[in-house]
């Protein structure tokens, strides 16, 4: 997951556990000894957060355990780390482009993953 995208789904699982318990950003903010504009921040992702800030924002959350306010670990995607190999014998000597390699991968993702509805 990269950077930016990490603090955004941190931010936003801030933002949804204050608003379900009712707090403001200020009420958050004094909890945890951080100013509003902080807590606004963190919420839409734009400022990274010490682990400390982490601990002290899942504890003034209620939640039990940290893990509980991060995001999921990322998973890599099905497709990637696929080498392209050609198994026509005449063909073995040729190599894929870029682009024609990126859309069998793209292929080969879709037709690895699990069908919606499907169990």
């Amino acid at each position: 997951m990269a950077g930016e995208t990490l603090y955004k789904a941190f931010g936003s699982a801030v933002s949804t556990r204050r608003k379900a318990l009712g707090l403001t950003q200020a009420e958050l903010a004094g909890k945890v000894k951080m100013s509003r504009a902080s807590i606004a921040n963190i919420e839409s992702g734009r400022q990274n957060i010490l682990l400390h800030h982490v601990y002290a924002l899942a504890a003034a959350l209620d939640f039990t355990k940290v893990a509980e306010l991060l995001p999921p670990m990322p998973q890599k995607p099905l497709g990637e780390g696929l080498k392209m190999m050609l198994s026509n014998q005449e063909l073995s000597k040729q190599t894929l482009s870029q682009h024609a390699e990126a859309q069998v991968a793209d292929l080969i993702t879709t037709a690895l993953q699990p069908r919606r509805g499907k169990a």
